[in-house]
């Protein structure tokens, strides 16, 4: 059955937590869009979700919130109500999203969705520096790598120009 541990974002570290799927629903709601690594008196990140990031080891996270350009609160533009942008811009380079849905009974406020998020694979290209060039060495660069079968459509449109598509 369902079991329910109290703790902190410290909790997502234990042996026991491992192969869990992470779920978070507006983790920052009350946090700066700006937060960043700096933290509090208490010495607890300004951003729970980061924080979670920090010691989550699973692969797939479940998300419900705004997303970055996906908002309508000028306030809070463009990171959304929901989530900090340290959180997000963690989850956007160290995970890809494989679901994205519209929530049914959003508030005419915002644009919440439910996202779920798998930890991406990375590979590394090496390209060879030019042969007329002694300072010009080999560059080693890091990608994500997404199976074409977890890879979102690019194509997206208003239904005003969907026709163009």
């Amino acid at each position: 059955g369902l079991v329910i541990r109290e703790g902190g974002p410290e909790m997502l570290s234990k042996d026991e937590i491992n192969g869990r799927t992470l779920f978070l629903c507006y983790p920052d709601e009350d946090v700066p869009s700006q937060a960043d690594d700096s933290e509090e008196e208490g010495n607890q990140p300004l951003s729970m979700a980061a924080a979670c990031l920090e010691h989550y080891t699973g692969d797939t996270i479940i998300y419900v919130g705004e997303l970055f350009c996906d908002t309508l609160s000028v306030d809070q533009a463009p990171w959304g109500r929901s989530s900090a942008n340290v959180f997000q811009e963690r989850l956007g380079c160290e995970y890809h999203c494989i679901l994205k849905m519209k929530l049914e009974n959003n508030w005419l406020h915002v644009r919440d969705t439910l996202s779920v998020w798998k930890r991406s694979n990375t590979c590394c290209m090496v390209f060879q520096g030019s042969d007329d060039d002694e300072d010009d060495g080999d560059e080693e660069v890091e990608y994500k790598y997404i199976p074409p079968e977890e890879m979102l459509p690019v194509d997206a449109a208003a239904p005003c120009v969907a026709h163009l598509l």
